[in-house]
Formats: C-alpha cells, sequence, structure tokens
C-alpha cells in the first residue's frame, strides 16, 4: 500500500496507532499545520467504498479542514486498488474529533453492518446462503399475498 506523495514533500516521521486515542495523542505533540496523512485499512474494499470516499471528502470539506497545499483533497481511495481510503490534512488538535465523527459516521457503519453477516459466515459456514433463501422466500410470498387475484370466468 503506498500514497503517492506530492513531489515537493517528503516522510518526517512514521506511526502505527492502532486507535483513535493514538492519532489525537500524536496530534498534539506535532507542531501547528504539519502534514498528516492517515491510511484507514478496511478488510476489503466493499460495494460503494468509492462513494463513502467522496462523501467524506465532502464532509470534511464542509467542516473547515484544511487539506495540503500541495495536495488538493483530503480523502484519497488508494490508487492501486487497495482497501485503504488515505486521509491527508493539516493538523491542528481541534481538527482530530470532527474528523473522527465524520470519518466514523460514513465509513464504520458500512463495514458494521457487514461484519454481522462476516461474523455470522465463519460462525456458521452456509448459514448466509440460508438467511438469503429466508429473506427471498418471504419477500415472494408477500408479492403473492397481495397480488391481486386474476379475474374468475
Amino acid at each position: 500500500m503506498a500514497f503517492r506523495l506530492p513531489a515537493s514533500l517528503g516522510i518526517g516521521g512514521q506511526y502505527q496507532p492502532v486507535s483513535p486515542g493514538d492519532v489525537a495523542v500524536l496530534e498534539e505533540a506535532l507542531p501547528p499545520r504539519s502534514r498528516v496523512l492517515v491510511g484507514l485499512v478496511f478488510a476489503e474494499r466493499y460495494d460503494g467504498f468509492l462513494e463513502d470516499c467522496e462523501q467524506a471528502e465532502a464532509a470534511l470539506r464542509e467542516a473547515g479542514i484544511p487539506a495540503w497545499p500541495e495536495y488538493n483533497h483530503l480523502v484519497t481511495p488508494d490508487p492501486d486498488g487497495e482497501p485503504v481510503a488515505w486521509i491527508s490534512y493539516q493538523s491542528s488538535p481541534v481538527f482530530w474529533t470532527p474528523i473522527l465523527l465524520i470519518i466514523g459516521g460514513i465509513f464504520l457503519l458500512p463495514i458494521l453492518s457487514s461484519s454481522a453477516m462476516w461474523l455470522i459466515e465463519h460462525l456458521f459456514p452456509g448459514a448466509t446462503d440460508i438467511i438469503n433463501m429466508v429473506v427471498m422466500l418471504v419477500i415472494i410470498g408477500g408479492v403473492m399475498k397481495f397480488m391481486p387475484k386474476s379475474e374468475k370466468r
């Protein structure tokens, strides 16, 4: 996984935070207006990933989060197709909370909703196929119940 930095920038330091609190601590130690790059790594690139990246970009801009002057994007889907959303912004401790709320609301809900089915499938292989079949039968049954009766002759 590689984010393509603008040619005029180099990497000053790399950290492996594992929780949002780790990023908040890092934010407080950085000089104001430092350039921060956070990679949100997902298990897979789910349906709607690119749309979520666009939605996050718009929401972060609306919240007033400053982009790097050299790179006019805040959210970049990994250019190599990896399941990573790169968040690049100019740091300030006051920005991390809105970033976390916006990103969490956009990206974590789709992941959490699919994780239940993933967990069920791993605990009980084939269970999702049965669930899908039952849902389909309920839908078909509902359509049949409410279909108008054909005319009797």
